[in-house]
């Protein structure tokens, strides 16, 4: 597999992997929230702690508000890059 289609599929599968924990992380964050799920049970403090981690990540590197893409950025920052 050469290094272009890799990369083409990589940011794809990356995002729907992303997204699919962070469904898991918001079940759980609302199941606690509501007194429903115990952290002590199922491992679910692990989905708790992931959720904020998760969301930085989707935030970073997925949102269009950390979009580093030449068309993402203003003229002068064209220039400077």
């Amino acid at each position: 597999m050469n290094r272009e289609l890799r990369q083409a599929w990589l940011r794809p599968l990356s995002l729907v992997v992303l997204l699919g924990l962070l469904v898991v992380c918001l079940k759980v964050t609302a199941g606690w929230w509501r007194g429903e799920l115990s952290l002590a049970e199922d491992g679910n403090w692990v989905w708790l702690v992931l959720f904020p981690v998760l969301l930085v990540i989707w935030w970073r590197y997925f949102s269009v508000f950390g979009c580093k893409e030449p068309a993402c950025l203003l003229p002068e920052d064209e220039e400077r890059k």
